[in-house]
């Protein structure tokens, strides 16, 4: 059975469409799991979230979520990312408020855990280095967990006690044990690849193995992206950094 798992859409309506439309060739069928960072940032926050409903999304809170449900965590946000979450605040319709404030910050799926960030820390560790990542994967209570919040593509996996970075490229990644799955971002990558990023999931949980991993990458409408950002007068570099996908 295979799984869909997206994250950080960050309010970016164009890139979702565009991811969506590629699920619906490669696993028209699977369900569809998301990593938290729905909103924040990007101009198209209800939109998204009603699309992620459309879909039967299933998924976990993220730093900006909470950020725009009016929590302090935005004091800790730089400049544009506050005006952004303050601006999503402004403009979240009942309903989307109503679909986010359901969302939990942990979540197990069979062998697998969600969460937007890290297991010790859901909203706002970056798992970023090998000592991040082997306190997590020693802490894990499903063999998997599928995470977020860097943008970046990343699989670690724990190897006689040590963690190893695994490279992430277009070829499926055959699963063995402990691994932290970094399914990258859909709507603002930072790994120097503008195009949008999601991860499918074979699994395989009737034998030894957990199946395997293959991240995909989509190329959307990034100039439509940009004006709606632009239209809603959120700050500039939000709309010039998804060009660049840094």
């Amino acid at each position: 059975m295979s799984v869909v798992i997206l994250s950080d859409v960050h309010a970016n309506i164009q890139a979702l469409h565009a991811v969506l439309d590629d699920v619906a060739k490669v696993a028209p069928h699977a369900p569809i799991w998301h990593c938290g960072d729905v909103v924040g940032y990007g101009a198209s926050p209800n939109e998204v979230v009603a699309e992620l409903q459309r879909v039967g999304a299933t998924g976990v809170m993220g730093n900006h979520d909470l950020a725009a449900l009016g929590d302090d965590i935005v004091e800790s946000f730089n400049e544009g990312a506050r005006t952004a979450a303050l601006w999503t605040r402004e403009v979240l319709n009942a309903q989307s408020r109503e679909w986010l404030r359901a969302l939990p910050r942990v979540l197990e799926m069979g062998s697998a855990t969600l969460v937007h960030a890290s297991l010790r820390d859901p909203i706002m560790e970056y798992v970023m280095d090998a000592a991040t990542a082997e306190e997590n994967l020693r802490g894990l209570s499903t063999p998997l967990l599928f995470h977020g919040h860097t943008h970046i593509p990343a699989l670690w996996e724990l190897r006689r006690d040590v963690a190893h970075l695994t490279a992430v490229g277009d070829a499926p990644i055959a699963l063995h044990g402990a691994s932290l799955v970094n399914a990258g971002s859909v709507g603002q990558p930072r790994d120097r690849d503008p195009r949008a990023a999601w991860l499918l999931w074979e699994r395989d949980e009737q034998s030894a193995g957990l199946g395997r991993v293959t991240w995909r990458r989509v190329e959307y409408d990034i100039p439509s992206a940009q004006e709606a950002i632009d239209a809603a007068g959120l700050p500039d570099w939000l709309a010039s950094r998804l060009a660049v996908g840094r």
